[in-house]
């Protein structure tokens, strides 16, 4: 009788013979059948039945590997930032640079701001930022009105669009005030995605 060891350090020769003597082409079905055979003609079905244990947790994927793997959500947060941060980060710089102006009763930057299509604008701002903000997610099948950064920068642009009406009635005011609370809501948005606060990046 053959203990463990001596069946599996078999295996493993017969396994070794096998492919030596048929060459690099041979498939896995076939390595595999052939040590079973081999396997009962010298130690009997026993250590067959053991070689097929062990085949069998070395090819099953674990639980994590079959569903695609614990870091899926990770990666495709990852890939976000990568293609939005620096456009999320213009924008904001873009944004925060019509606070002097404004307070010099001007809103004629704001007007080109607001009617930017282009990075550091709103039209790509608004782009970005919402694609930010739908990244942070835990599950795909996650409703994106239900996530908080998502609310967030929904709540911030709700008060942009209102500075974009005013500015359209020439209201200085107010383009003004809707930009004093879209520039406190900014910075709840900007925790949320991880990016550094508002004076930071004015700063940058």
């Amino acid at each position: 009788m053959y203990s463990a060891t001596a069946k599996i350090c078999l295996c493993a020769a017969a396994t070794a013979a096998y492919i030596s003597s048929n060459g690099a082409g041979v498939s896995a079905f076939s390595i595999e059948t052939s040590r079973r055979v081999m396997l009962e003609k010298v130690t009997g079905a026993g250590a067959a039945a053991l070689i097929g244990i062990s085949s069998a947790a070395t090819i099953a994927p674990s639980p994590a590997q079959a569903s695609g793997g614990a870091t899926a959500g990770g990666a495709y947060l990852l890939s976000a930032k990568q293609r939005y941060n620096s456009r999320v980060t213009a924008g904001v710089k873009g944004f925060l640079a019509l606070s002097g102006p404004l307070e010099g009763g001007s809103i004629a930057e704001a007007k080109a701001f607001l009617s930017s299509e282009g990075e550091g604008g709103w039209g790509d701002f608004k782009s970005a930022g919402y694609l930010l903000s739908n990244a942070f997610r835990r599950s795909s099948s996650t409703a994106p009105d239900s996530l908080p950064s998502v609310k967030a920068w929904k709540a911030f642009a709700a008060e942009v669009e209102k500075m974009q009406k005013a500015a359209d009635k020439k209201s200085k005011s107010g383009v003004g005030d809707a930009y004093k609370k879209a520039e406190v809501l900014l910075d709840s948005y900007l925790e949320l995605v991880e990016l550094p606060p508002s004076i930071e990046i004015s700063r940058s």
